[in-house]
């Protein structure tokens, strides 16, 4: 076997842990060695290096990105994988193992007290689907040095996150992430890279952070969040009881629905109420 594992390995090793697929966790392991591979040399490159994997798994994907150099911290929620990955490691990538660590703990609960890192890193995951959004907003929100990121979603969550202003998937985590920096759909992902093969298709989404004024932040997804609890309605209906006026120093026609909204127009109401 390579730095990247293939299927044959991917089964075997799950077999000898007496793994198997969790449904409620979300895992569908990476077993393609190419994709992998092209995953890992499209991973961002931050200041040292530094990556934070969450979901792991098996180390599909732990594997290729070492073997590229990077500094790689695994966050896993399954006792069972997060015991085994370091071993994993230590066996096939010795030269890489002070490079690694590997944390048991659910990624939503993960605090900057968790990561030692100072400079920037960032973040390359094939994420459990059901609650990538969740992750990516609270790593985003919890750690200002998050930079950049590379992850593995359901095409549809991808889509929203980078959908444009007027589409029907155009939404809160839209917005919220545009908050943060600018996200694309970098590429689709095969079926067949996964085992189990899911029934839903895949892309890669990627991302960098800009400065933003984190003052405005907490009105900005309030308004945000009232705007969208009431999608059909109007701005002036869905805002209510925003004066006419902030609408107009704005520059915001208030009968205006907020999908055709930009994070910026939200920001500037947040501005003007500040």
């Amino acid at each position: 076997m390579g730095c990247s594992p293939g299927a044959g390995w991917v089964k075997s090793k799950a077999a000898q842990l007496g793994v198997s697929p969790s449904k409620a966790l979300g895992q569908n392991f990476m077993t393609d060695p190419r994709f992998l591979d092209h995953i890992a040399s499209l991973a961002p490159a931050p200041q040292k290096g530094r990556i934070l994997e969450v979901g792991p798994g098996l180390g599909s994907l732990t594997l290729p990105l070492l073997a590229k150099g990077f500094e790689v911290e695994a966050v896993e929620l399954d006792s069972r994988l997060a015991s085994a990955l370091p071993q994993t490691v230590r066996e096939l990538l010795p030269q890489s193992f002070p490079r690694f660590s590997c944390l048991q703990k659910d990624a939503l609960e993960l605090e900057e007290s968790d990561l030692v890192w100072e400079g920037p890193f960032s973040l390359v995951s094939n994420l459990p689907y059901s609650v990538s959004v969740p992750i990516i907003l609270h790593l985003l929100s919890s750690f200002p040095n998050l930079s950049s990121f590379l992850v593995l979603v359901q095409k549809e969550v991808g889509e929203r996150l980078c959908a444009k202003e007027g589409s029907k998937t155009y939404g809160v985590p839209t917005l919220k992430l545009a908050w943060y920096g600018e996200a694309k759909i970098a590429g689709k992902v095969p079926r067949s890279v996964f085992w189990p093969v899911p029934h839903v298709d895949s892309v890669l989404v990627e991302f960098k952070r800009e400065e933003r004024p984190e003052d405005l932040k907490e009105t900005t997804f309030s308004l945000i969040d009232k705007a969208f609890s009431t999608r059909r309605k109007t701005l002036k209906n869905s805002l209510s009881p925003i004066p006419q006026s902030v609408f107009e120093r704005a520059g915001i026609d208030p009968s205006r629905r907020p999908e055709t909204l930009s994070v910026r127009d939200f920001e500037g109401i947040a501005a003007l109420l500040s």
